[in-house]
């Protein structure tokens, strides 16, 4: 049976995409949980759909994106809001398509492919689809406790300390579960809660890896208001002052700046993902 995943959702935008699954769906598919669904249905306007987009989802994973823009880089885009016809629609060719593939017969001389289930991911990833209040424990890096609910984490007074988070393969048994007393305890410990937003945007800035994946050369971007500035990244006033004035390519962003263009596409990496940034 044909299996899907929702990702990034907020929590009841999370309920009602449930819903609609539930009361809409073709016969035959199911709802989990893990990387090993058909497909993927992924929040795109929200900040965490966009870290899990960008993050890539599981080889042959069909992507579906919902969103109020006009276009989507997901291999299948549904408007926003999520709407029980359109999903059945949007289903029911996934299904017909994953039938096509498995009535071909493989040649003489291929062997099968078992694509193993991943057992790590990164933290991106794990906010995803993430609920309630979680410590995270991974080698070489702070602990940190994150209530996703609450939208906030701690200790998170050094980003910088914390940026290896970004591209950590991190395994199931490094998150855990806090129920409300040790919630209260660790976060005590820890130190004063931040904004998780905070916390997604650095996860971006260090995912992108100086580039920007799936755009050309001649894109422009432009943000559509101020953003914080982290006093950690003192190159991003100089790259925010630009890019607030015009829409500009990441080269005409790195000269007018004085920063270098893999700077500027990891700025530009985490603007997207927080959706303070628009492509023009």
């Amino acid at each position: 049976m044909p299996r899907l995943r929702l990702l990034g959702f907020e929590h009841d935008n999370l309920q009602r995409a449930r819903r609609v699954f539930e009361s809409s769906a073709p016969a035959g598919w199911t709802l989990v949980d893990d990387a090993s669904a058909d497909a993927a249905l992924i929040d795109l306007d929200s900040m965490y759909g966009q870290m899990a987009w960008m993050g890539g989802l599981p080889s042959g994973q069909v992507s579906i994106g919902l969103t109020h823009a006009a276009r989507a880089s997901t291999g299948i885009r549904l408007a926003a809001p999520l709407e029980g016809s359109a999903l059945a629609a949007a289903l029911d060719g996934v299904a017909r398509s994953l039938a096509g593939d498995a009535a071909t017969p493989p040649r003489a001389d291929d062997s099968p492919l078992v694509e193993p289930v991943a057992s790590t991911a990164r933290l991106a990833d794990h906010l995803a689809s993430a609920q309630g209040v979680l410590r995270i424990d991974a080698e070489g890096l702070p602990a940190l406790v994150i209530d996703v609910a609450g939208q906030r984490f701690a200790p998170g007074k050094s980003l910088k300390a914390l940026l290896g988070y970004a591209t950590a393969d991190l395994p199931p048994t490094a998150l855990r579960a806090l129920g409300a007393d040790d919630a209260a305890a660790a976060f005590a410990a820890a130190g004063e809660p931040q904004p998780l937003s905070r916390l997604v945007w650095l996860l971006a800035l260090g995912a992108g890896g100086g580039r920007l994946e799936g755009h050309g050369a001649g894109t422009r971007f432009q943000l559509t208001r101020w953003p914080q500035v982290e006093r950690e990244f003192p190159r991003h006033f100089r790259i925010a002052t630009v890019m607030l004035k015009s829409p500009a390519t990441v080269a005409e962003v790195a000269l007018a700046s004085g920063a270098s263009e893999s700077d500027v596409s990891d700025y530009i990496h985490a603007a997207l993902a927080c959706g303070y940034a628009r492509i023009t």
